[in-house]
């Protein structure tokens, strides 16, 4: 009888070859990259403004895809479970706020020692909720807040949101990346009563441009078909648009800081003194930061 099965199967590898090909993957995965997000025509795989979760274009393997999903769940219990016993105070964004937990992808974070101490300094007076995730980016923070991560039996809060930084990062362009901005701020304000505050922070400035602009190009070349030297004029765009989006808004729930120049020096050069890698604030630097949004919410809010 024939077998009708078999034009399915092709011939048996030795076991050699089958052993070679699992170490193989195993060490791809141990030292996987993240799939380009955006391709030599500079079509990107996920859009800013459109809410995604993290895909294999935003997650070096399927683990870090599953740490992230588990996170978010933990995220959303937190957000389900929120009862401020002082003032409301959410904090929104990327591994630059999850350093107020200390963590990175929720796991202990050496660049992150002695943040949530200086958060517990800095706030004392507010109860923070605090929602962020390493590596995200624009699409990735929508995707959350419209899946669970938002407390639910908090009548007024102030809102502190900063995100877009790991857009670039990928390959998003400045304008797409103000765009996806813009989109997080919208979802938020419809979520807000008319007690409530939400202050945008600005994109810090960032010095690792040698580091990752190169693996940008192509697409993301210039003139000459090099890569970019720097991240600053693509950060400097996204804060400008943001904050023509945020002016031509004028709700008065809504404002807008760039509290970037404490982190960089006379000659403009990012201070590794408080940005270690050139993109992550240490403790120190988390505390700038800290008094630059306690300036703006006393000077632009009243509290």
């Amino acid at each position: 009888m024939q077998n009708s099965y078999a034009h399915r199967c092709g011939p048996l590898l030795p076991v050699g070859v089958i052993s070679f090909l699992a170490v193989t993957a195993l060490v791809s995965q141990s030292l996987a990259v993240p799939l380009a997000m955006c391709g030599p025509d500079g079509q990107c795989r996920e859009e800013p403004s459109t809410p995604s979760p993290r895909t294999r274009y935003t997650a070096k393997t399927s683990a870090l895809q599953s740490a992230w999903t588990h996170f978010h769940e933990e995220l959303a219990r937190r957000a389900a479970a929120y009862a401020p016993t002082q003032k409301p105070l959410l904090l929104l964004g990327d591994s630059i706020t999850e350093a107020w937990l200390g963590t990175s992808m929720d796991e202990e974070s050496e660049r992150a020692r002695g943040c949530p101490e200086v958060l517990a300094q800095k706030f004392p007076d507010y109860s923070p909720l605090v929602l962020a995730i390493s590596g995200d980016q624009t699409q990735h923070l929508l995707w959350r807040l419209q899946n669970g991560e938002w407390p639910s039996t908090v009548p007024s809060a102030t809102v502190v949101l900063m995100i877009g930084t790991n857009n670039l990062g990928r390959g998003h362009l400045p304008g797409e990346t103000a765009r996806g901005v813009v989109a997080v701020v919208n979802d938020i304000l419809r979520r807000l009563d008319g007690a409530s505050k939400l202050l945008v922070l600005g994109l810090l400035p960032r010095g690792d441009g040698s580091r990752i602009l190169k693996r940008l190009c192509p697409p993301r070349c210039d003139k000459q078909g090099a890569p970019y030297s720097s991240f600053m004029p693509a950060v400097s765009k996204v804060n400008s648009d943001v904050q023509q989006a945020i002016n031509e808004r004028n709700d008065p729930r809504l404002t807008y800081a760039d509290c970037g120049a404490a982190f960089l020096d006379a000659a403009g050069a990012v201070r590794e003194r408080l940005m270690p890698d050139r993109l992550h604030p240490n403790a120190e630097g988390l505390g700038l930061l800290a008094d630059c949004v306690r300036s703006t919410l006393s000077y632009t809010f009243v509290q």
